[in-house]
């Protein structure tokens, strides 16, 4: 009763302060939720920079090597290829996958969440002697980059590479602090950028629940005509 008395004598009533309380939450609600939705953009437009970057690293790598990299299986950051055969070490149907070799490339290890970059190219162009350079002509399988799965639809066709971030859920991933995979995607477009085929999805980001299913990946790709445009402009290519 006592604490009754000195609250109602400070000015406020227990249903008045209790109001008050919620009135301030509703406040501060509405400040951070504006502000977690900012860092979040923030987050996803710092990571496609990134791939712009890594991108133009890979571009500028053949340009100085007459190759792309292979990708980093052992997750040290460094490509991984047989030095006795010249070519990448984990090659399936001519496609080889893993994580994007950081170190060899010299850039950041690891997307605005803190997990490993995705890569996947055309095996054929990161072979170096004694294997042969890749020329114009060089055939082998491109990644094809698809709205969906079932790739009814692409975007492209004739990618020498993409490079995939797994987003805010980050699932598929390796963290590049406990170096331990994240859980796997539970959604079949996302699962779909988690294996070493030729296949990567790129699409409209959308929520869980949506009739689409969870999606947050974020992909970039480079064309093989882009690269040999760039290639020829060093004077690399014939």
């Amino acid at each position: 009763m006592k604490i009754l008395n000195a609250v109602r004598c400070s000015g406020f009533t227990l249903v008045e302060l209790a109001v008050t309380l919620v009135i301030v939450t509703l406040v501060l609600g509405s400040f951070l939720v504006p502000l977690v939705a900012q860092v979040e953009r923030r987050q996803i437009s710092d990571t496609q920079k990134a791939l712009e970057e890594i991108k133009e690293a890979l571009v500028g790598y053949a340009i100085a090597n007459g190759n792309l990299p292979c990708p980093d299986i052992n997750n040290d950051g460094i490509e991984d290829f047989q030095p006795g055969t010249g070519k990448c070490i984990s090659i399936l149907g001519g496609i080889a996958g893993g994580n994007l070799p950081w170190v060899t490339l010299g850039i950041a290890n690891a997307d605005a969440w803190g997990n490993r970059f995705r890569y996947v190219m055309n095996a054929l162009y990161a072979q170096r002697a004694p294997a042969a350079l890749f020329t114009i002509g060089t055939p082998g399988n491109d990644v094809r980059v698809c709205t969906t799965a079932a790739c009814a639809a692409t975007l492209s066709t004739t990618a020498v590479a993409a490079v995939i971030s797994h987003g805010k859920n980050g699932y598929g991933a390796m963290n590049s602090m406990t170096n331990l995979l994240n859980p796997a995607p539970v959604g079949v477009d996302e699962l779909e950028n988690t294996n070493a085929d030729a296949n990567v999805v790129s699409r409209v980001q959308t929520a869980v629940g949506t009739p689409a299913g969870e999606f947050d990946d974020i992909v970039t790709w480079l064309s093989r005509y882009t690269l040999f445009n760039r290639m020829v402009a060093a004077g690399k290519l014939p």
